[in-house]
């Protein structure tokens, strides 16, 4: 099946940003996506929404692009609906157990994983609970899924649209399929922003958008946020944090859009673009947006550090 072809340009109105964004979502969503999660289009779009937001009455036009060039690589996903219509056709029973879809995941068969969340969705009458679920689930390996988990989770915030519901399902059993989900042993809990100073070097660039991620999952408000909160505890307390001096760097760019919101990570992001191509600034611009995420919830006190990293990735 051919890539869906984005619009080639999402008008300035609210109105038309909102629904060229959800057009955006929904290919990326039912992208057949074969790669790593961390390289998921659902990421890109998402990351790109978060900065264009700063601008609304202005959507940068090469970010939308960027977007729409990157999800266009992929084909999209054309069985969706048969395994569900086979799912209502063949019935489902008067009782679905949660745990089913648990045990479907964990055992490494995708088809039962499949079936069974198919299940779930329908007898709860397409409830978007069904994401946390597999959020839930999908945490247990932040190392691979974390990143993908959180964009995955906040696009359908953004989206809301329950007749999409069953194409998140598929897209995140797919990527779960990728690796191996690991159990979790109780550990003391411990937020990110813990460890905030260890990881904004850049020498720890590639960390920088799942830390990020993790840091705002932290303070979302989920059903299942304490769940999510000890996912993210144990995945901390396995990763080795070494201080690092970190040559801090004027902030007055960064303390400027803190406080009085603004271009200014817009136009680092386009700067990006016109500097680099393909692949290399699609990395940049993820790296970007978690480090924008990171200043949104960090103090004063670290906007030197943060400024540092964005001036290497904006390099």
């Amino acid at each position: 099946m051919p890539a869906i072809k984005s619009p080639e340009s999402i008008t300035q109105d609210g109105q038309g940003l909102v629904q060229g964004i959800n057009s955006l979502i929904t290919q990326a969503v039912k992208a057949e996506f074969d790669g790593q999660p961390k390289d998921h289009p659902l990421i890109v779009v998402n990351a790109v929404k978060n900065i264009i937001g700063d601008d609304r009455g202005n959507p940068s036009q090469n970010l939308l692009k960027l977007s729409e060039n990157y999800i266009n690589q992929f084909s999209g996903r054309n069985d969706d609906d048969r395994i569900l219509n086979n799912v209502i056709k063949t019935g489902f029973g008067l009782t679905v157990f949660v745990d089913e879809v648990e045990e479907a995941l964990m055992s490494g068969n995708k088809e039962a994983a499949e079936l069974e969340t198919a299940k779930q969705l329908l007898a709860s009458d397409k409830s978007p609970a069904i994401l946390e679920l597999l959020a839930e689930l999908a945490m247990h390996n932040i190392t691979s899924l974390g990143l993908f988990t959180y964009h995955w989770l906040r696009s359908y915030q953004f989206l809301q649209d329950k007749e999409m519901l069953w194409a998140y399902a598929r897209s995140m059993i797919n990527e779960i399929f990728k690796g191996q989900l690991q159990q979790h042993t109780p550990v003391i809990s411990q937020k990110p922003q813990d460890h905030l100073n260890a990881v904004i070097s850049d020498k720890l660039h590639g960390l920088w958008p799942t830390f990020s991620a993790m840091d705002r999952l932290w303070d979302c408000d989920y059903i299942r946020i304490e769940s999510y909160r000890k996912s993210i505890s144990s995945w901390l307390e396995k990763q080795t944090f070494n201080k690092v001096e970190v040559a801090e760097t004027d902030s007055t760019g960064l303390t400027n859009y803190i406080n009085h919101s603004g271009r200014y990570f817009i136009d680092l992001a386009e700067d990006i673009i016109d500097n680099h191509k393909g692949d290399v600034a699609v990395i940049k611009i993820i790296e970007l947006e978690s480090l924008r995420g990171i200043a949104k919830t960090s103090t004063p006190e670290s906007f030197p550090r943060i400024s540092q990293c964005i001036n290497f990735t904006a390099s």
